[in-house]
């Protein structure tokens, strides 16, 4: 790619020369005919001037004098011929007879006698009768109009020379510059893109807290949380791997041992082994419903989902009501408060997260209830809010609360699969939270999740 952008700035470099090339081509071309159009314009007014002395069928000689020498300050060597071929008058004999201070007034600004090039010739007319021809070829100056000349051509090429460097030189550096800003976070994502080929999951992209987000700094952010997201599937695999082989080797030898009892003649009963079996079956059937339970909850870790505008009293609301009858039934009371804010956050990983809450505080709370509460952070800290569930339990041992959001950790008491508040915090950490625990034992415990 940056030799692809650096190739498509030398293109543009290269167009920028040549419309100055063109441009030069035609200012000048423009200047020099504006130049010849001007001679051309003075040449004419020459000949009406010498067309202007034949009169009567002859030439007025103090006429013609006065043309040629006209011609001589507009900067041309001139003579006359008649109809016949024979010469009638030129610039050197008006020379001759001209006042000395006159030549060397002239002497100025022409060199006199310096005519360059071929002589052009131009039929004379006089009531459409052609009388002669006047021969004409320009002569050198030497005063400041031929230096303005000079001067305006200089300036011209020099004006598109120094544009051309300045756009030129400007297209090169904006080359370099747009190649590295591109290219250069190209090349790191490419890098790292190979490293997670590789089984590299570790790796991120810093974004910059720009103003201005661009789409490097979204495809940097989407990178980075496909990092992320494979780094936990690589993670959880293997933890869910090593769990399901762990909870199933229990059961399973539990079962090959009642049968095994069976063959030896140990146990007589067969309906004390078929309890056994049907139990450690019952187990393994629960194993599978909680795989089951987390593959469900995996789709939402690496699925990040659109965000949205969430009304959080509402929100709780919904949720709680779908729980108020059963915990009510079980002689529990529930309660929300907090103030009407609205947030952005993810709706269906929300809902995954709380609702989890409140089926562990269900389970948990015997007598006394349940409070969900909410509201935002400081106004003095970052912009956040937090979520929080409180129950008046059995509570948490202190040495437990690290334990409790690890895969199939449950209490001895508990029927659960032991995954529900690990679904918690894994999903909060995924939406950008965290979790805190606070428990006493026979007091309740309260969690809350901040975002």
């Amino acid at each position: 790619m940056r030799t692809k952008l650096f190739l498509a700035f030398l293109f543009i470099i290269l167009i920028a020369l040549l419309s100055n090339v063109v441009f030069e081509r035609l200012i000048i071309g423009d200047f020099d005919d504006f130049v010849r159009g001007t001679e051309e314009d003075q040449i004419y007014w020459v000949m009406a001037s010498v067309e202007g002395s034949y009169k009567e069928g002859e030439w007025n000689m103090g006429l013609l004098t006065e043309a040629v020498h006209w011609s001589m300050m507009l900067g041309f060597e001139a003579y006359i011929e008649d109809f016949e071929g024979e010469r009638v008058l030129s610039s050197s004999d008006v020379l001759s007879r001209m006042n000395p201070n006159m030549i060397e007034r002239m002497s100025s600004f022409l060199n006199l006698t310096s005519g360059r090039g071929e002589y052009r010739w131009y039929p004379l007319y006089v009531k459409g009768d052609e009388i002669g021809k006047l021969y004409v070829r320009p002569v050198e100056r030497s005063g400041i109009i031929p230096l303005k000349e000079e001067i305006f051509r200089d300036r011209g090429r020099n004006f598109l020379i120094i544009s051309f460097l300045i756009a030129g030189g400007g297209a090169l550096i904006m080359s370099i510059m747009f190649t590295m800003y591109l290219s250069n976070p190209l090349r790191r994502l490419n890098v790292s893109a190979k490293k997670i080929a590789d089984g590299d999951f570790s790796v991120t992209e810093p974004v910059p807290h720009n103003i201005f987000r661009d789409e490097l700094d979204e495809l940097r952010e989407t990178f980075n949380y496909m990092a992320d997201a494979l780094q936990r599937e690589d993670a959880l695999r293997k933890h869910l791997t090593s769990n399901i082989a762990h909870e199933l080797r229990t059961p399973l030898t539990i079962i090959r041992g009642n049968l095994e009892a069976i063959e030896d003649g140990i146990i007589s009963d067969p309906l004390e082994v078929i309890d056994n079996v049907k139990s450690e079956i019952q187990r393994i059937t629960s194993l599978v419903e909680g795989i089951e339970d987390v593959t469900q909850a995996e789709a939402s870790f690496f699925k990040r989902g659109p965000s949205e505008e969430l009304d959080i009293k509402e929100f709780v609301e919904s949720i709680v009501s779908g729980m108020r009858k059963i915990i009510e039934e079980k002689g529990l009371y529930i309660k929300t408060e907090g103030p009407l804010i609205t947030v952005r956050t993810y709706p269906e990983k929300l809902h995954i997260v709380l609702n989890n809450l409140l089926s562990n505080a269900y389970k948990f709370t015997s007598s006394g209830g349940i409070r969900v509460f909410w509201g935002e952070f400081s106004k003095e800290g970052p912009k956040g809010f937090y979520l929080s569930v409180e129950d008046t339990g059995k509570g948490i041992a202190e040495e437990m609360i690290t334990s409790v959001f690890k895969r199939f950790h449950k209490d001895a008491s508990s029927e659960g699969k032991g995954l529900g508040l690990a679904i918690v915090k894994e999903l909060t950490e995924v939406m950008g939270g965290k979790v805190e625990l606070r428990s006493r034992p026979g007091k309740g415990a309260r969690f809350t999740v901040v975002f």
